[in-house]
Formats: structure tokens, sequence, C-alpha cells
């Protein structure tokens, strides 16, 4: 799948999504992809007609008694980035879309922004008490309207389900991860680079909750899942993909018979 937006489709772009292979997405993923790409930007992007004035005053990094601050994804406007719609390339490493959970980051993480995007009256997003958090917290669903999506540097993010990455961010992990040191598995070396642990420099990664990309469960034997968890002897009996409310897998049949769009 192609990072980029019609607009700047005819440039060339040094960045690639990549998704796991049981992984599942909303029907109406290119709108959704279209409203992080703007959340994004407000995050790694200075203020429209400035070259160093950025919406999160927490940038570079927060002060100890800093406070997050909510920006609405449709009140500001970031400058133009010139070869990315999520940001110029050399403002980010990673865009963690798919996870298991994560949480916001917090001032006492000390190394990254705490600025959030909001973007409000989300139809794709279910209700909270349909949302499952699963490895991460539920502040997401205790402290904004239902129907919220957010859009936050990334912190403690489980599982690599999809995610987009720059050419400068693939150098950088290429180096963090087969140069520097690989002691854990792919998701927690991407958790490390990101948050800045184990001896490494924060990267700059974005991630949106609830996620874009999620595991998508089918009928059968749970031990067919995919995962590293021990599902021995259980089955499950409807298939399911949560936190996506108009699955891509469940409206296959619709979908190739014609009777659902999917743009």
């Amino acid at each position: 799948m192609d990072l980029t937006l019609p607009s700047i489709v005819e440039r060339k772009i040094h960045s690639a999504l990549v998704l796991e292979d049981y992984v599942d997405w909303d029907l109406r993923i290119k709108y959704q992809m279209a409203d992080f790409a703007r959340a994004a930007r407000l995050l790694v992007q200075p203020l429209r007609n400035t070259t160093d004035h950025y919406l999160d005053p927490t940038q570079p990094q927060p002060s100890p008694d800093d406070n997050h601050q909510d920006f609405r994804f449709d009140e500001h406007t970031a400058s133009v980035p010139v070869d990315s719609p999520y940001g110029d390339l050399t403002r980010w490493d990673l865009l963690w879309l798919g996870h298991c959970g994560c949480r916001f980051p917090r001032a006492s993480d000390l190394n990254t922004p705490l600025g959030r995007v909001v973007i409000p009256n989300d139809v794709t997003v279910p209700a909270p008490r349909f949302l499952d958090m699963e490895f991460g917290d539920d502040e997401l669903q205790r402290q904004y309207p239902a129907h919220t999506r957010v859009v936050s540097r990334a912190r403690a993010n489980t599982c690599s389900l999809a995610y987009g990455i720059s050419q400068p961010g693939a150098r950088r992990f290429l180096y963090e991860l087969g140069v520097h040191k690989m002691s854990d598995t792919n998701d927690m070396m991407f958790r490390h680079v990101c948050d800045g642990a184990d001896d490494r420099r924060p990267g700059t990664c974005l991630t949106v909750q609830p996620q874009l990309f999620q595991y998508h469960r089918p009928t059968g034997p749970r031990a067919s899942f995919g995962d590293t968890s021990d599902h021995v002897g259980a089955s499950n009996k409807r298939a399911y993909t949560s936190n996506i409310l108009q699955s891509v897998r469940l409206n296959f049949p619709d979908l190739i018979s014609g009777t659902v769009w999917y743009r």
C-alpha cells in the first residue's frame, strides 16, 4: 500500500507502509488516512508561514511540570510539507498505525512532546464500550467523548501490525536493530527506538488511538490466529476485528459482488 495521497502521487516519495498478513482495516481507510495525515502535520510541521514555530509548545521536549494540550485537527493549519502528506520525511521516522495498545506520552517521560491532535465525531470509531485497548490504557475512553480519535507521539506501543516508515527512519531503525543491538522481539525493538529506551536516542514516531489497522480474528481454531498466545483447544465461533466498524475482511463477499464499494 502506498502512503502517498493523490495531490503528491506524481512525486518521488521515499516511504512505505508495512502490514502484517492477518490485519484488517475499515472500508473508509482512505478518509481515515487523510485525517491522520492532517493531524500528523500539526505535530511535526511548523505552523503555516513560519519556519520554527510549532503548535505544540512542548516541542522538542517537555519540562517535568508541563501538561499536554489537545488540538482539534480542523482548527489549525501547518506549513505545507515538501515530500510527504504526513510531514516532511526528515521530520518523522515511523507512523505506528496498527498496534495492540499504547499510551499517551507523559511529562515524566522527559524526551517526547506531549501534544495530541483530536479528531472528534469520527463515525469510524466504535462507541467506548466496544473499544478494546488490549495492552494499552483506558485514557482515551475516560477523557474523551465517544467517537473520538487521537493522534500523538507513540509511547509504549505493542505489536507492529502496520507501520509507515520514512527513508531516513528506515536507515535509523536498520542501524538501531542491525548494528547497535537487537535485544528483544521486533515490536519491542521498535518501542525501544521510539521511546528512547535501552540506551537509544528517541525516534520521532506518531501513533493513533484507536488504531487504524488491527488483527482480524476468523472463525475456527484460535491456534491459527498467528500470534504467540496459547489458544490450544479454543475455537472462535464468530469472525471479528476489534475497533474496526466496517471491516474489509468481513465485507469481502459484498466487495466482490459490487454491493459495497471500497474507495
